[in-house]
């Protein structure tokens, strides 16, 4: 049976969630649904690239303050849906189920899914709450990894089987293109440095102070080093420890050694990859960590922490571990993944990993649940062809 699937995600920028979100409406569509991606858009530029799936962005207001602004992105996701139909509806963010559950409250919808990619710990009682119910308020609970998984079951009492996540291998591949070679003038990266790249920003989670540590000692060793911080679009304000990655940076001398680029354009992302020597990801909260497969589909080696969920999912010799916590482990992990041998040997072994995630499982694993959620009681019409489309 072909279904209307409505994908949400909280925004059009390159999150996990969303790009999670993406090629899942994608691989839905390749099996014959009708997928359709919507978020709220606050610029008007349209998703970080235009997929393989119908889209439609919601405009939305930029404002300043995040309790206030969740407020208003639940508000403009479920204005905008009111009225719609489809078969199943899918958040993949506590905004966006907020939205939903909303609706059935309203009796607009029956129910909806949701994934649980992590949970934030939040001081504000209004977001912890909204988090809460994003989770609880949905039919149908998928998340990521058997962390969360377990997760779940433990503190909220909902099953939520393991989904999972995949790599495009028609996107992340070793050989590099074009786009290698322009990369390091586009971005401003010294030309002969070996890169030790983080994606993801300067954040807590993403423990970029402990990576700026670890990246001190072994520059200290080895100076051909540099190290280059990408991405960080994020709603989350990450100020305040912004503020110390810069203080750090001014203490240790390291200003002409490190590169924050910013959010990198997607098509440039696989050549980013390839013009690295490592990808550190010392992450101190995953959901799955979809930036290593794709680091390891772009045959490079990864440092990740020896802690769920990457143990669930990568095998021991298959990337280099840490304890996050830890910048001496760090160290140790960086300085093997960049001697002699690496190179050679992950060209070969990570696309060979990667293969193992696909997007079309990860969208097959959907399907019970979604024609369960479909089962239930719809009033309307199908919805396509009533929603617009994203700027191209």
């Amino acid at each position: 049976m072909r279904l209307y699937i409505g994908i949400l995600t909280h925004s059009t920028n390159p999150r996990g969630g969303v790009v999670h979100g993406m090629a899942l409406a994608e691989a839905l569509c390749d099996a014959g649904h009708d997928a359709t991606l919507i978020a709220p858009d606050v610029i008007g530029a349209g998703f970080f690239r235009t997929p393989r799936c119908a889209t439609r962005c919601i405009p939305a207001a930029s404002v300043p303050d995040l309790p206030a602004l969740v407020e208003r992105r639940i508000g403009e996701i479920r204005d905008a849906l009111r009225g719609q139909h489809f078969d199943v509806l899918h958040a993949q963010d506590p905004i966006s189920a907020n939205a939903l559950a909303d609706l059935v409250e309203e009796g607009q919808i029956p129910g909806f899914a949701r994934t649980v990619h992590h949970l934030d710990r939040f001081s504000h009682p209004g977001l912890a709450a909204r988090q809460t119910r994003g989770l609880t308020a949905a039919t149908e609970l998928f998340t990521v990894s058997q962390l969360w998984e377990d997760t779940l079951l433990t503190e909220y009492g909902r099953h939520a089987p393991v989904v999972g996540n995949g790599v495009d291998l028609t996107r992340f591949f070793p050989e590099p293109g074009l786009r290698d070679q322009e990369l390091r003038a586009r971005y401003g990266l010294p030309r002969n440095a070996r890169l030790v790249l983080s994606v993801g920003g300067i954040e807590i989670r993403k423990n970029t102070l402990i990576l700026l540590e670890a990246f001190e000692m072994l520059y200290r060793e080895q100076s051909d080093l540099h190290l280059v911080i990408a991405g960080g679009a994020s709603l989350l304000d990450h100020s305040d420890y912004r503020r110390l990655f810069d203080e750090q940076i001014q203490s240790g001398s390291l200003a002409n050694t490190v590169t924050v680029t910013g959010t990198i354009a997607d098509d440039d992302m696989p050549a980013l990859y390839r013009q690295s020597s490592v990808l550190a990801y010392p992450s101190r909260t995953e959901g799955f960590g979809l930036c290593p497969l794709e680091a390891l589909a772009c045959g490079i080696p990864v440092v990740v922490p020896a802690a769920p969920p990457f143990t669930e999912h990568l095998h021991t010799l298959e990337a280099f571990w840490c304890q996050p916590e830890s910048s001496e482990t760090l160290v140790c992990a960086l300085r093997d993944a960049l001697s002699v041998r690496s190179p050679a040997r992950f060209r070969v072994s990570g696309p060979a990993t990667a293969r193992r995630f696909d997007w079309r499982s990860v969208a097959s694993r959907h399907l019970p649940a979604y024609r369960r959620l479909a089962a239930l009681p719809h009033a309307g019409v199908p919805a396509s062809g009533v929603l617009s489309s994203c700027p191209k």
